[in-house]
């Protein structure tokens, strides 16, 4: 198949034909890769040649198809799912992958790793995240520095990790006990205005209880009666900056609330970056010294909207704090985006 876009012929980037939607023939004539990123950046949900309009199910069919195409794995049959969708490894590869949580692929050597220590420190000096904060997953199962013996270091050939597998690497930023989580976590934001007048750095709180939106929390939507553990200041401004700040007692969540998501979004300004000197904090109320999230929104600020950090409920009663950094369209006019680009980062509805 040629693009008719990119012109080229590649086989992973064409349709398979369970995903051709019967609407419009015209679709097929662009390449998988071509038409995700158009449908994505130009936020559109018509054909691209003849501008008919595309079911929602038929767009999410082409998400969900490039995403496992480009690696963003499944978890849970990571080797089964690349196989079926990339066709037969390449056997003279020596290249194995890890895949963040955003999707942003990271390529390494077989035969320069040997432990899983030595990939965590491989993973240090390519991305700068610290080994202790590193979370490594194969096959759904997290891969240990030591054997069961509590001396000898555990190998990749240990977990079958051989040239071709894709690693899931989640950024644990830190983890909340169950103790610590008795008090607020609090999550505080103050930016300076545009130099184009005043304008909204909004700090939002999406909720997702399995994979439903639980609850919103943001300018607007400030307090719940029946949930008073948790609350949005709602706008504090005066004629120099504005100041958002969440709190939530975790603790008192519904055993079924499982993921909290932290999104900074642009009210009128195109990008982030238009804001003078943004700051956050995200701590724990009984230690607000101790900062909980190491995010420099200057990473974002070509974006509308970042998805920061999500707060996981983990097995045992424990949360943890993932750095997920995820750029997006959309803010608190239009949270839509911003919730399509949630339900697709590779974490979604998951307990660590």
């Amino acid at each position: 198949m040629i693009c008719s876009k990119c012109e080229i012929s590649k086989l992973s980037r064409e349709f398979p034909e369970s995903t051709i939607g019967s609407k419009c023939a015209h679709i097929a004539t662009w390449c998988l890769e071509c038409l995700v990123e158009y449908l994505r950046k130009e936020e559109q949900n018509k054909c691209p040649e003849c501008g008919v309009e595309l079911a929602e199910q038929e767009i999410h069919n082409h998400y969900l198809y490039w995403d496992k195409a480009s690696f963003k794995i499944d978890i849970e049959n990571v080797t089964q799912t690349y196989a079926e969708l990339s066709g037969q490894n390449d056997i003279n590869s020596e290249d194995f992958y890890v895949v963040l949580l955003n999707g942003k692929k990271i390529t390494l050597k077989i035969r320069d790793i040997t432990t899983v220590k030595d990939l965590k420190y491989a993973l240090r000096a390519e991305i700068s995240v610290d080994i202790t904060k590193q979370k490594l997953i194969y096959k759904d199962v997290e891969l240990n520095d030591l054997r069961d013996d509590g001396i000898n270091n555990s190998t990749l050939e240990d977990y079958e990790i051989r040239a071709n597998s894709h690693v899931q690497l989640i950024v644990v930023l830190y983890s909340i006990t169950k103790d610590q989580a008795l008090t607020n976590l609090a999550f505080d934001l103050y930016w300076g205005f545009p130099d184009s007048g005043q304008d909204f750095l909004d700090g939002t709180c999406l909720i997702y209880a399995g994979d439903r939106l639980w609850k919103k929390y943001d300018y607007l939507s400030t307090f719940y009666p029946p949930i008073p553990y948790i609350k949005h200041s709602g706008d504090v401004i005066d004629e120099y900056q504005g100041h958002h700040k969440i709190t939530a007692r975790l603790n008192e969540l519904p055993d079924n609330v499982g993921q909290l998501y932290l999104i900074l979004s642009s009210w009128r300004s195109p990008t982030i970056g238009h804001f003078r000197n943004p700051s956050f904090k995200l701590y724990d109320e009984g230690d607000p010294e101790k900062q909980l999230l190491d995010y420099t929104i200057n990473r974002a600020a070509n974006s509308q909207a970042v998805i920061m950090c999500l707060i996981n409920r983990t097995k045992g009663g424990m949360w943890s704090v993932i750095e997920v950094g995820e750029m997006s369209i959309g803010n608190a006019k239009n949270y839509d985006p911003i919730e399509k680009n949630i339900r697709r980062l590779q974490w979604f509805n998951r307990i660590l």
